[in-house]
C-alpha cells in the first residue's frame, strides 16, 4: 500500500475513534409518579421530591444525564419491565419484588404505611375496619401486604390508579379509608380534610429499582453515595431530608400590635376632633401624624401576619404588605374588593360568617382558616364608632408549621401506642420506655420493662444469641432490620420482624436506640401455606407442575454445565377411569395416594416425583449418566422397578385392586431445545407405550414426533378440505346371483389439491380420532341420499339401493336418528333404498342405545348391514338382538378363500349364521370368477368387488348398469 494511502487510513481511523470517544453517554431514564414529597411532578412539569433531589446529587457526582418520565405507578412498573425507563424511585423492597427487580443494598429512605380517614371515623384498630372500603394504589406494596394483614377482618380493598385519586375517593365518601406511606399521607391528608388513624403497618425500605442485568453500574454507584452520605450527618443526604421535612416557625406577632393600632386610630380621631381649635398646631400635628403613620405602616408591613381592615360590607379598607405578597397585588388593587373577588366564592362564604359575627354581635372572633395548602389562625376584633361597629380589624397568622408539628407529635404518640411493639433504649441498650404491644410480645407489662436489657434473639430458631453482633452493626451503620426469633419472658420463641435505628444528636453523639418488632407467626404460616399450595399437589403432597418445571430447568442447566444426562419418566395409570366410574372418585383418590407413595419408594432422594393432574405422574431423574447409553440403562432400570411396584395389588375402599401403568421415557440430553420439547417427548413415549398394549415402557424416538407431525398436518388439511368441499363420492356396484346390479356402496374419496385422489385409508383414521368424522359423515350421508333420489327418477336405476358406511362415533351421537331422518326427508330419497353399514364396534359401547336407534330408523324403512363381520367383536348374543338386514363377509376372508382352509371355513360359518338368522349375505372384495363360484356354492348370493365394478363416479356406474 502506498505511504500516502496508509496515512489517510490512519487519519480516518483516528477520526472514527474520536467520534466514538466524544459520543455522549445515553441519559438515564427515570420514572416519576405522584407520591409527594418523595417523588412527584411539580406544577411546572419538572421532577421534584426527596428521591429526585438525591438522584440528582448522585448524577452530578457520577456525571450522568437524567431524563425524567412521568407515569402512573402501574405504568411506571410496566415501562421498567419493557425497558422504556431505566430506574424507578420509591419502590419498597419485598421478597416477591426482589425476585423480579434489582435493588441496591443501602435503602434510600425508611417509611411505614398508615391508614387515613375522615375526622370522627372511629377507626382505632384493625377490628374497626370490618365492612370498611379501603382505597389502595394498585400494584403498590400496600396492595401486596394488606390482603394478608386484613384477612378475617372483613375489609374491602378498592384499587385505584393514583394516590391522589385514593384520597379523593375518601373525601367524596366513595371509600371509608385510604392507605399510603406516611410521607405522602402527611402531605396529602390535610388537602382532603382527612386525619391519620392509629393503624400503622408495614415498615418499609425504599430503593431505586431496575431490571436485573440492566443498570447494575448505576445501582452500585447509588450504593456508594448513600453509604458515604449516611455516615456524615452534615452530608447532602441529611440536608435534603431537612429541607423537605423541616420548616421555620412563623414569626411571632408582637403582643402590643393591637394596642399600637388602637392608639393610632385614637390619635387620628382626636386630631380630627380638635382640628378646628388647634389650627395653630395643625402643621406640627400633621407632621407627627404622618411620622406615626409611616412608622406604623413600616411596622405592619414588616410583620409576616396578614393585617387588614374591612368595612361592614366586608370590603377591604386597609391591607399590610404580607397581604399584598399573599395575593401578589399592590394595595390599591385590593382596597375596595371583597373576599369573593380575591379568594373565590367558597372561601368568601366562610370568612363572611366570621365578619358578621364581629359586626353584628360586637364580639371578638377567633378561628382557623385554610387558604390554599396552608392553615392560618385568624383573630377579628370590632372597630367601634360610638355604639356602632363600622369596621373590623383582622390579624391572620400562618400556623402551618405549628399544626404540622402538633400533627407529627400526635401521629408519633399514636404510632407508639399502635399494635406494633415499640421501645426506646439508652446508649447502653437498656429499655427506657416501651409500649403495651411490646409488653404483650415480651410477656410482661409495659410498666415493668424500663430498666431491663434488650431481650435475647437469634437469626435461626436454634441459633446463638445475635444481640452483640447486631449492636455493633447498628452503631456502625445506624440501623439494622431483619427477620429474627425473639425470646419472650417465659422462654418461648416466636418469629418477628425487628427494626433498630440509632438516634444521634446534632453533634453526632449516640443518644438512643428506637426499636420496633411485630409478630410474624401468622405471616410465616401463611407463606408456608402459600408455598405448599403453589408448588405441591394437595392430594398426594407431591411437587406439582410448577415445581417440576423449575427442577427440569435446573436439570437442563446442569447438563449444560456438567454434561450429565438426566431422564424424564411420564407415567399414566391404565384404565384409571374405569375405577373412578365404577367405585367413585374417593376410591380413585385413595389409589393415587398409594401410587404416589410407591413411586417415592422407587426414586432416589435427589429425584423429583411429581403429579401433573388426574392419573398422570412424572419422575425426573437428574444426573444419571455421563452419556445417553448409561442414562438410558439407568432410566430403564428405574422404569422396570416402577412397573413391578405398581403391579402389586392395592387395597382401596376395602377391596383389592390390581393396577398397571404405561411409562414413557425421554432423556435430558441438552438437544431438546426447550422444556416444552422435553415434556412433549415424554408424553409421546407414554402414549406409544399405551398403543403397544399398556403395562410397559417405551423410550422416545424421533419417529414418534414425525408421526404426530404427519397426523397434525393431515388433520389441518382435512379441516380445509371440509371448508372447500374437496371430497367426492365414488360408488362400487353390488350384484345378485343373476349378475344384475342391484345397487352400490358409497365410498368417499379426498380430491387433494396436490396429492390427487386420496383413498379412505389415508385419512379416515385421523378423521375418527380428531372428531372430523362427524361433519364428514354428515356430508357423505347427505350426498349419498341426493344421489339415491336422482337414481329413483330413472327407470334404469330406480331399483338401486345404496349402502353408506356410518362411523361408530357418528352413530352414537345423541341426535343421530333425528339428523338422519331429516337428511333423508330433505333429499326426497326412498328410505327403504338406504342401507346403513355399521361395524362390530357398535356392540362394544352402548349396546342398548344402539339397538334403540336402529329400531327407530327401521320404523322409517332404513335397512342395516353389519360390515367387516368376523374381524372384530363378533358377539353372537348381541348379534341376534340387532335389527339387521344383511351380513357382509369381509374381504380379508374372501381374498384367500380358495387357498386358506381357515378363511373358507369362516366364510361358510358366516353364511350359515346369516341364513339361520334370516339375514341376506353379501361378500366384498370378489376379484375372480373362481371366488364368486365358491361363494355361490356355499349360499352367498350377492357380491361386490373388482370382478364386477371398481369404485367409479355415479355416471360411470349408471353406464355399467345399463
Amino acid at each position: 500500500m502506498p505511504r500516502a494511502h496508509r496515512i489517510l487510513a490512519l487519519l480516518f481511523l483516528l477520526g472514527c475513534l474520536a467520534q466514538a470517544v466524544a459520543a455522549p453517554p445515553a441519559p438515564l431514564r427515570v420514572g416519576v409518579y405522584s407520591n409527594a414529597p418523595k417523588v412527584f411532578m411539580s406544577g411546572d412539569g419538572k421532577a421534584s421530591g426527596i428521591l429526585v433531589d438525591l438522584l440528582r446529587e448522585v448524577a452530578s457526582a457520577e456525571h450522568w444525564q437524567l431524563e425524567f418520565v412521568a407515569c402512573e405507578w402501574q405504568a411506571c412498573m410496566d415501562a421498567l419491565a419493557a425497558g422504556r425507563i431505566d430506574l424507578l424511585p420509591d419502590m419498597a423492597w419485598s421478597e416477591e419484588r426482589a425476585r423480579t427487580y434489582a435493588f441496591h443494598r443501602v435503602p434510600a429512605l425508611h417509611s411505614w404505611s398508615q391508614i387515613y380517614a375522615r375526622p370522627g371515623n372511629k377507626i382505632r384498630s384493625l377490628l374497626d375496619l370490618k365492612g370498611r372500603r379501603i382505597a389502595v394504589l394498585g400494584g403498590s406494596v400496600q396492595a401486596l401486604v394488606l390482603p394478608n394483614l386484613l384477612a378475617g377482618y372483613g375489609a374491602v380493598l378498592v384499587p385505584v390508579v393514583s394516590l391522589e385519586r385514593a384520597f379523593a375517593l375518601v373525601a367524596d365518601g366513595q371509600a371509608d379509608a385510604v392507605t399510603a406511606s406516611h410521607y405522602f399521607g402527611e402531605a396529602e391528608a390535610g388537602k382532603h380534610h382527612l386525619a391519620a388513624t392509629p393503624i400503622v403497618f408495614n415498615p418499609a425500605r425504599l430503593f431505586y429499582a431496575a431490571m436485573p442485568g440492566r443498570q447494575q453500574v448505576a445501582l452500585d454507584a447509588i450504593d456508594r453515595r448513600l453509604t458515604l452520605w449516611r455516615a456524615d450527618p452534615n452530608s447532602v443526604y441529611f440536608s435534603t431530608l431537612r429541607r423537605w421535612q423541616g420548616g421555620n416557625p412563623s414569626a411571632a406577632v408582637p403582643s402590643s400590635l393591637l394596642w399600637v393600632l388602637a392608639a393610632t386610630v385614637g390619635l387620628l380621631l382626636s386630631a380630627l376632633a380638635v382640628a378646628s381649635w388647634l389650627r395653630t398646631e395643625v402643621a406640627l400635628r400633621t407632621r407627627e401624624l404622618r411620622d406615626n403613620e409611616s412608622k406604623l405602616a413600616t411596622i405592619l408591613d414588616s410583620v409576616d401576619s396578614l393585617i387588614y381592615i374591612k368595612d361592614a360590607q366586608s370590603r377591604y379598607q386597609y391591607v399590610n404588605g404580607a397581604m399584598c405578597r399573599l395575593l401578589n397585588r399592590p394595595a390599591n388593587a385590593i382596597i375596595g374588593q371583597t373576599d369573593e373577588v380575591l379568594f373565590g366564592l367558597e372561601q368568601a362564604k366562610m370568612t363572611r360568617a366570621g365578619d358578621l359575627a364581629v359586626i353584628d354581635e360586637h364580639q371578638r372572633f377567633v378561628s382557623e382558616e385554610r387558604i390554599g395548602d396552608k392553615v392560618y389562625l385568624t383573630t377579628k376584633i370590632p372597630l367601634v364608632r360610638g355604639e356602632e361597629v363600622t369596621q373590623l380589624c383582622g390579624i391572620t397568622t400562618d400556623i402551618t408549621p405549628h399544626k404540622q408539628a402538633e400533627e407529627s407529635q400526635r401521629i408519633a404518640a399514636i404510632v407508639f401506642q399502635s399494635g406494633e411493639g415499640m421501645c426506646v433504649l439508652g446508649p447502653d441498650a437498656v429499655i427506657i420506655e416501651a409500649n403495651q404491644a411490646w409488653g404483650v410480645l415480651d410477656g410482661r407489662k409495659a410498666e415493668a420493662l424500663p430498666g431491663t436489657p434488650f431481650p435475647h434473639f437469634s437469626l435461626e430458631l436454634e441459633d446463638d444469641d445475635y444481640r452483640n453482633r447486631m449492636w455493633n452493626i447498628v452503631r456502625h451503620k445506624h440501623t439494622w432490620q431483619g427477620e429474627v426469633w425473639m425470646q419472650g419472658q417465659g422462654g418461648g420463641r416466636y418469629p418477628a420482624w425487628l427494626t433498630i435505628s440509632a438516634v444521634r444528636d446534632a453533634d453526632g453523639v449516640l443518644t438512643n436506640f428506637v426499636c420496633t418488632q411485630s409478630d410474624i407467626s401468622a405471616r410465616k404460616q401463611a407463606d408456608e401455606k402459600i408455598i405448599q399450595l403453589a408448588y405441591y399437589d394437595p392430594l398426594t403432597a407431591l411437587p406439582n407442575r410448577r415445581l417440576l418445571y423449575d427442577r427440569i430447568g435446573h436439570c437442563l442447566g446442569q447438563h449444560g454445565r456438567q454434561r450429565r444426562v438426566g431422564a424424564l419418566l411420564f407415567l399414566d395409570m391404565d384404565n384409571f377411569k374405569d375405577l373412578n366410574d365404577s367405585r367413585g372418585h374417593v376410591v380413585g383418590d385413595h389409589l393415587l395416594q398409594q401410587v404416589a407413595a410407591r413411586l417415592l419408594a422407587c426414586a432416589r432422594d435427589t429425584d423429583t416425583v411429581a403429579r401433573l393432574g388426574g392419573d398422570e405422574f412424572v419422575i425426573l431423574l437428574e444426573s444419571i449418566g455421563a452419556d445417553e447409553a448409561e442414562a438410558q440403562q439407568h432410566a430403564e432400570t428405574v422404569g422396570e422397578k416402577i412397573l413391578t411396584a405398581l403391579r402389586d395389588p392395592f387395597e382401596v375402599g376395602g377391596a383389592v385392586h390390581h393396577a398397571s401403568c404405561s411409562l414413557g421415557i425421554a432423556l435430558c440430553t441438552g438437544e431438546e431445545g426447550s422444556l416444552d420439547d422435553l415434556m412433549r417427548r415424554g408424553d409421546l413415549a407414554m402414549y406409544e407405550a399405551k398403543r403397544q398394549g399398556r403395562n410397559t415402557l417405551r423410550f422416545f424416538h424421533p419417529t414418534m414426533e414425525l408421526e404426530v407431525t404427519h397426523r397434525t398436518a393431515i388433520e389441518t388439511e382435512l379441516r380445509a378440505a371440509l371448508l372447500h368441499s374437496q371430497f367426492v363420492l365414488h360408488y362400487q356396484g353390488q350384484v345378485d346371483g343373476d349378475g344384475i346390479m342391484t345397487g352400490a356402496e358409497a365410498l368417499v374419496r379426498w380430491q387433494h389439491p396436490t396429492r390427487g385422489l386420496v383413498a379412505p385409508s389415508g385419512f379416515i383414521g385421523i378423521a375418527e380420532t380428531s372428531g372430523l368424522i362427524l361433519p364428514l359423515g354428515r356430508w357423505v350421508l347427505r350426498t349419498a341420499c341426493d344421489q339415491l333420489a336422482l337414481w329413483a327418477a330413472s327407470p334404469a336405476t330406480a331399483h338401486f339401493s345404496l349402502a353408506v358406511n356410518v362411523s361408530v362415533r357418528q352413530f352414537l351421537q345423541p341426535d343421530f336418528v333425528e339428523e338422519t331422518l331429516a337428511i333423508v326427508a330433505a333429499s326426497g330419497a326412498d328410505p327403504a333404498r338406504l342401507k346403513l353399514e355399521l361395524t362390530e364396534t357398535v356392540m362394544i359401547e352402548g349396546v342398548e342405545e344402539t339397538i334403540g336407534k336402529m329400531r327407530a330408523l327401521r320404523e322409517h324403512g332404513i335397512c342395516f348391514s353389519l360390515d367387516d363381520f368376523g374381524t372384530g367383536y363378533s358377539s353372537l348374543s348381541y348379534l341376534k338382538r340387532l335389527p339387521l338386514d344383511q351380513l357382509k363377509i369381509d374381504q380379508s376372508f374372501v381374498r384367500d378363500v380358495l387357498i386358506d382352509p381357515n378363511d373358507a371355513s369362516i366364510a361358510r360359518s358366516v353364511v350359515a349364521l346369516g341364513k339361520s338368522l334370516g339375514l341376506k349375505i353379501i361378500a366384498e372384495g370378489v376379484e375372480t370368477e373362481a371366488q364368486r363360484r365358491f361363494l355361490a356354492g356355499i349360499g352367498c348370493d350377492h357380491w361386490q368387488g373388482y370382478l364386477f365394478s371398481r369404485p367409479v363416479d355415479a355416471r360411470t356406474l349408471e353406464e355399467l348398469a345399463a
